[in-house]
């Protein structure tokens, strides 16, 4: 296993890949702590390693999971067999709000609700990715951070036809990521005909088929 970059984690086992961004180790961004949660990764797919992966297992037949700890996405996740992006959900409390407007400021999605006063209503979660930047800069914690985890994606892939990961409802506790990766890469590796890489897989049947039940332990 090597870590090319004191930026970037890289784990290499037979078969697989883990990449995360620095927020495994110090970066400012990161919404939730988990610096163990790569090399748990990288445990759980070395259990389904060697015999489920590809082969021969060349570098376009890696199975790849990257972890990002805030919705920059640094390691690319949305391009990974499976990827992870930190979240924290924020949840508004209109009674304290003081109208200062920070929050919609701070926000670069858009995604903070406000009256014709400047007062919070609400925070739209068809808007929000989780970075917490609103809660952060309240002066008045009428934001406050409701629950921390990780958005999963599935299928998502570069080369001759390349497709982001599709998104699976709800979020996964950093404690259950590593056994929530290996089910869905098992699940794609068992539904696979012929070479398929895991993307294909999710293309064809769906991410929510290979999933499995989206009330699995460790997710809302």
């Amino acid at each position: 296993m090597s870590s090319p970059s004191p930026r970037t984690l890289r784990l290499d086992g037979p078969g697989f890949r883990v990449t995360a961004c620095r927020g495994a180790q110090d970066c400012p961004r990161r919404v939730l702590d988990a610096p163990g949660l790569p090399r748990a990764l990288a445990a759980a797919l070395e259990a389904l390693a060697p015999g489920a992966a590809p082969a021969p297992a060349h570098a376009h037949t890696l199975l790849r999971v990257a972890v990002a700890y805030c919705p920059n996405a640094c390691s690319q996740p949305q391009i990974a067999d499976v990827g992870a992006i930190g979240a924290a959900t924020p949840a508004a409390d209109p009674a304290a709000c003081v109208a200062c407007g920070a929050c919609a400021a701070a926000c670069r999605e858009s995604a903070v609700d406000l009256d014709g006063l400047g007062a919070i209503r609400g925070i739209d979660a068809t808007r929000c990715l989780g970075c917490g930047d609103c809660a952060a800069v309240c002066p008045a914690q009428a934001i406050a951070t409701a629950r921390r985890g990780f958005r999963v994606l599935a299928g998502g892939k570069l080369g001759r036809h390349p497709r982001l990961a599709d998104e699976l409802p709800g979020l996964c506790a950093p404690e259950a990521l590593p056994a929530r990766a290996s089910a869905i890469l098992a699940a794609c590796l068992a539904a696979r005909h012929g070479h398929e890489r895991p993307g294909d897989v999710v293309a064809r049947l769906g991410a929510a088929a290979l999933a499995g039940d989206a009330r699995a332990p460790g997710r809302d």
